[in-house]
Parts: structure tokens; sequence; C-alpha cells
């Protein structure tokens, strides 16, 4: 079996940025391998940018050989290739895409025009499909083949022989999207590119063979647009259609649901606390939100699609506080062992672990690692670095994509923090900065938010100089990093 996901837009590909360091954590319930593949037809979109970096990372430093009993790491994850499939190409207007000239004049083409106005039918999509779904799930449809003779372009080729492949062992492939129903490319994709996934993969759909399931991000931000700087005949996304949006979408999908199954589990998520856009953006690259609670909800719906032997009907999932977010909201995560047998994972616990990981090697390893590089340190002073590290072949491209995750990481956690509620997930006066990264020490044994743990960096030192147990599997740089996080255990 394999865990695949697809992010489709802006929204979905701020999913799949928490998706990853969720899974880089250690949060998926087996170590089966990883597809993810992105949609969008803004392929410069500031947010796809910043939320594809932390994989684009992990897909580098994922060679790291920690030890076949660790969390972390235990995912091994293949991008799709293109990674960002655009159903549209450059310079493009839906004119283009759908071969308007060849049908006008016909009833189709008459069709066509009743359908999309003039100013639809001309914009360049080089930017996205700009808050109007209708023409995103008119470029989707017309784009992708479902045929079944192999004629995909990538990433569909390579992705429909993974699934086969997976059916054919007897395994269940389970495919994830993440998407927005409220403005263009996810309200476009969401049900269009689930359609066409039911269609390439029918006989194994129906078999229950293949599954699919999806995040629908419900509105949760909102922005006001400095109209002075966009040309009249320009189309935009506006805040102010978005709730006139989701409720059309909700009933399509309750509609849908009556007649077929869209997908075989759904998730909703939005927050009646709609954050404040700094700076609105048509698209391209200056089009970069911080990443928000409800990205991070979606890639636990995700986790919980991939976890579940049963699908679910209907769940809900709340909070005690409108106003605070804290860790006893999360529900827990499952990890199924060797044995089929499920184990329950308290989700603070492997999360904290993990941050107080990212924290010390940050602080703590880093610098000495760069100093010992230039001569400015003797080893002597670090008995891990010659326990660990002296004699070892490291690939340095592997530490490089790890330092830069690493940041990722830290840049995302603290982004969290900073919406217009109270998130009591980390206490984020323990980092200082974020570019580059830089932890307060003092504050590092609270660094998770109400937690007063015994793991200060004093005594994650002397922990790391005692040594910790071995993995046969474990190597090189991974068998340093092994030992790093075996010390941030609480214990």
């Amino acid at each position: 079996m394999s865990y695949y996901f697809i992010s489709i837009g802006g929204s979905g590909a701020k999913v799949m940025e928490s998706l990853t360091h969720l899974c880089v954590a250690g949060m998926f319930p087996t170590d089966e391998n990883f597809y993810v593949m992105a949609i969008d037809p803004d392929t410069g979109n500031g947010n796809l940018a910043r939320s594809s970096a932390a994989i684009h990372c992990y897909n580098i430093f994922q060679k790291l050989e920690v030890g076949n009993d660790m969390p972390i790491f235990k995912n091994k994850v293949e991008l799709a290739n293109p990674f960002v499939w655009n159903p549209t190409e450059h310079d493009k207007c839906l004119d283009d895409v759908m071969s308007y000239q060849a049908y006008k004049g016909t009833p189709i083409g008459d069709l066509y025009e009743v359908l999309y106005t003039k100013k639809e039918r001309s914009i360049l999509l080089n930017e996205g499909f700009r808050g109007h779904p209708s023409i995103g799930a008119a470029v989707m449809a017309k784009k992708v083949s479902t045929d079944s003779d192999g004629n995909n372009e990538e990433p569909w080729k390579r992705f429909e022989t993974l699934v086969n492949q997976d059916a054919k062992t007897g395994s269940v492939a389970k495919i994830f999207l993440a998407g927005s129903v409220f403005g263009g490319t996810g309200a476009a994709g969401m049900p269009t590119i689930a359609k066409l996934l039911q269609g390439m993969f029918k006989d194994l759909y129906e078999e229950k063979k293949v599954l699919i399931g999806g995040a629908l991000i419900l509105p949760y931000f909102s922005f006001s647009p400095d109209k002075s700087s966009i040309s009249s005949n320009e189309i935009y996304a506006s805040s102010e259609n978005f709730l006139t949006s989701t409720q059309a979408a909700l009933k399509y999908y309750a509609a849908k649901n009556k007649e077929e199954n869209i997908y075989h589990s759904m998730y909703f998520i939005g927050d009646n606390v709609l954050a404040p856009v700094q700076k609105f953006s048509v698209g391209s690259s200056s089009q970069e939100n911080d990443a928000h609670i409800v990205d991070f909800y979606g890639a636990l719906a995700a986790i919980d699609f991939y976890q579940s032997k049963q699908l679910k009907k209907c769940s809900y999932i709340t909070h005690a506080d409108d106003n605070k977010i804290q860790w006893s909201d999360f529900p827990d995560i499952v990890e199924i062992d060797t044995n089929s047998k499920d184990i329950v994972v308290n989700i603070k616990e492997r999360f904290a672990q993990f941050t107080r990981f990212i924290f010390a090697y940050v602080h703590l390893i880093k610098p000495v690692l760069r100093d010992l590089s230039a001569g400015k340190l003797k080893k002597y002073q670090y008995p891990w670095f010659i326990d660990y590290l002296e004699d070892t072949n490291v690939d340095m491209l592997e530490i490089k994509n790890f330092e830069e995750y690493a940041e990722c990481f830290i840049s995302w956690v603290k982004q969290l923090e900073k919406e217009n509620r109270e998130i009591h997930l980390i206490n984020p006066s323990v980092i200082v900065d974020v570019q580059p990264a830089k932890i307060n020490p003092f504050m590092f044994e609270s660094c998770i938010d109400d937690e007063n743990g015994n793991i200060t960096i004093n005594e994650l030192w002397y922990r790391l100089t005692e040594g910790t147990s071995e993995n046969q599997y474990a190597s090189g740089f991974g068998r340093f990093l092994r030992a790093l996080y075996i010390c941030c255990e609480k214990r």
C-alpha cells in the first residue's frame, strides 16, 4: 500500500506543507511510500513555492539511515515529475485551451459563448483561475486524459502505473486530495479531479481497491484588494463571495452524494474567525500566505484517512474554547505495527520530541559543526562528535537539505502561532528569529506549550555524550540524528 497526496491550488499547497512536517516527524500510520503531486496553473504561486520547499528538502535527505525502529524519516517520498501539473500552457486563455476557433459559429461554440463571458474566455491563465471555478473545471476536464490506453501525459502516467501496481499486489491505494471550495483552482479541481480519478481507476474504485479522500477547505481568511493596482479588465477572487461560493459548493456535494460518492471520505475544514491577509495578490510569487491552523487540521485529516481501516460516513471534531486551540483539541494518531496491530500515539508527545530535536539541532549542533569545519573549535571538546561523526563519511548535500528543512519547520511552526486567535502548540518565545532560525536556549525546556519537562540544553548535552541505543540499520549522519532524536525524548 502507498499513500498518495494531491494538492490543488494555494490552499491545498498549504495543507501539503503541514502534512510534510507531520510525515517527517513520524505521524503516518505505517512506513509506506508517500507519493506527492501538486496541481496549479499558477506555477509561480508563492504559497506553492514556500509550501513545497520542505518536501523538496526531505526528498534529498530521506536517504539518511536512522534505523528501522525510529518514527522519523520512516516514509520514503516520491515527488511527481513534473512536481506541479499545470492544466494550462503558458500564455494561454480559455479560448485557446478549449479550441474555440474550431467550434465558432457551431451549436457547441454558441453554447460555449453563453456559458462564459468574453472576459472569462480571454484572460490569460498564467496566474490561476482567479476565483472562477467554472473556468478551471472546464480546463481540467479537457486536459486530463482518462483513457485506458496508457497515453496519459506525465505525471499522470507514472501515477496511474503506481496505483495499478498497488492493486496487483493486493494493496489498497489511498489517494487524498486537498483544496478549497471557495476559490478558483481548488474549487474547480476538488470535484473534477476526484471524478477523473474514478474514471481512471473505474474497476478498482468500485472494488474499493482505490479509495479517494478529500480535505475540502472552507473559508478561513479574508482580504481587501487594492483596486487601484488592478486593471479594469482583470478578473480576480473576492473574499466577499467566499460564503456564497461555499454555500453553492456544499449544496453541490450534498446533491452529488445522493447520486454517487465523489469521495469515499470527505473532511470539511474551516474557521469562523477569518484571518486577514496582509497583502492581496491576484497570483504569482506575491501570493504567499502564512501557515494557518486550518492547514494543520487538513494534514490531520489526511492522516486520519490513511490510518482508517473502515470508511467513515460522518465524524466531527471540535475544540473546547472558541478563542483558543490547544493540544487537547487534537485526536491521537494511530500507528500500525508489523503484526497489523494498532498502536495509539499521543500527537503532542510525538510532535514535542520532534520539535525539541529540530530546535536542538539548530541551536546546539549546527553551529558546532560549522565551527569545527572552519577549524575554530577542537574535536576533543565534543565527545558526541568523536563518537558519531569523526570517522563517518557524510553526504554534505543531505546535511545541507536537512538544515534547510529545519529552517522550514521552525518558520512554519512559528507562523501557526501568529494567527488572530490563541494557538497553544509551542511556546513562541523560544523562537528568537526565523531567517536564519535562532532558538532561545533558556526557553528550551518549555518549548512545548503547557509543558515543563526536564530536558534543558545542558541535560541534552549530557545525554548525547553518554550515548544511546544502537540499530544495525543506522549509519552515517543518520546514526547521529537518531541519537539526537532519542535524547530529546521526555523521560
